[in-house]
């Protein structure tokens, strides 16, 4: 797909990845919706979806900011209408966004209010924004959606060994599993799709350094220098979004390669 004049719905576009997906398609020529839930910086972490704007058209390129909580089915329905009022179709949609926070509570008395938390905002609104675009898609002819996923899903080796010290629950539980849930169900949907000239392919982006992780690596919490730049992950998008038959890599879980 050419990107020009395409229409790109990126969810998080306000600091990370997402972002540089949508600055990248806007140098490609193609017409951006930056959704996210950030108007305004945040404490130390930076990024908002109105900067994310400005540096688009500062460059000359064409897009519109939508302030939006994907894990609400009515901001994603309101993402949707107003791609379609302002640009009239469809034709990319990344979703990108996801809630990575998580509590180190044992199983039986874990938040269930996080656990669904995590699956509203990172898989349910994948099914959500897909149902709602897929219709345009099937309309014009065609379409690209990447689903963000994580290795974090994948099944881990584990053996039971008595002498070794107990594994913490972590923070993670509600974040992989979702991430598990999503890998599969980009595999399961992408052939229905694929008949329909729409390409539904899964990126697993990795370690990346984005913002967020430079802040977690000055607390000490991870080596931000392992972390690899965005420009893999995004360069991995823009393999897929530019081939000339995307639904070669429709199903498929992609991994970064440095």
């Amino acid at each position: 797909m050419d990107p020009r004049d395409k229409v790109a719905i990126v969810t998080g576009a306000s600091r990370g990845i997402g972002r540089q997906i949508a600055l990248a398609l806007a140098r490609r020529g193609a017409k951006v919706v930056v959704a996210a839930r950030t108007t305004e910086q945040k404490g130390r972490l930076p990024g908002a979806i109105g900067e994310t704007l400005a540096e688009i058209k500062a460059a000359g390129g064409t897009a519109i900011a939508v302030q939006t909580d994907v894990s609400l089915p009515e901001d994603c329905e309101r993402l949707v209408d107003q791609t379609i009022h302002a640009f009239g179709r469809v034709d990319i949609l990344v979703n990108n966004a996801a809630d990575t926070r998580g509590v180190r509570d044992p199983i039986e008395s874990y938040p269930r209010d996080v656990w669904l938390r995590q699956f509203d905002a990172n898989l349910h609104s994948q099914f959500n924004l897909i149902a709602l675009a897929v219709p345009h898609m099937k309309a014009q002819g065609g379409g690209v959606i990447i689903n963000f996923t994580s290795g974090d899903g994948d099944i881990k080796d584990y053996r039971y060994d008595p002498d070794a010290p107990p594994r913490p629950l972590g923070s993670m539980i509600g974040y992989a599993t979702t991430k598990a849930a999503i890998s599969r169900f980009t595999n399961a949907l992408a052939p229905e799709l694929a008949a329909s000239n729409i390409a539904l392919v899964a990126i697993d982006p990795g370690f990346t350094r984005t913002e967020l992780v430079d802040l977690m690596g000055e607390r000490g919490l991870v080596d931000a220098d392992q972390a690899h730049s965005t420009d893999l992950p995004v360069n991995r998008v823009l393999e897929v979004i530019t081939a000339e038959e995307p639904r070669t890599y429709a199903g498929q879980i992609l991994r970064m390669i440095k």
